[in-house]
């Protein structure tokens, strides 16, 4: 059973990996084309991505707190552009199945448990 597990959860982490990465190619877009959003925003750091600028702790929380708003909001500085537009819908689907695949693990690790 630990076999199946790992089988969906290693394409599922790699879901999750090209999210971050989509996520940080956003942040690098407002920071080089939007640098009064960035700044609004707290000057927020990617997952694998930050600017210079960026501070250790309150660029973090920035970014985790955009990495959940950019869910269910679009900035305006990416609804201008089809290009970010795509990339943010890409992002949301990412995560999406992220977390539809990890509740399928937790429903199939508990069915298993439990015989």
């Amino acid at each position: 059973m630990p076999y199946l597990v790992a089988i969906f959860f290693l394409p599922l982490f790699v879901v999750l990996l090209y999210a971050f990465v989509l996520f940080d190619r956003l942040l690098r877009a407002e920071y080089e084309h939007h640098r009064s959003a960035w700044e609004t925003d707290g000057r927020p750091a990617g997952f694998f991505w930050r600017a210079q600028e960026c501070g250790l702790v309150a660029s973090q929380l920035a970014g985790a707190r955009l990495s959940f708003e950019w869910l269910f909001r679009t900035p305006a500085w990416i609804a201008g552009s089809p290009v970010l537009v795509t990339m943010l819908r890409r992002h949301r689907f990412a995560v999406l199945v992220w977390n539809i695949g990890v509740l399928v693990l937790f429903v199939i690790f508990l069915r298993v448990l439990h015989g």
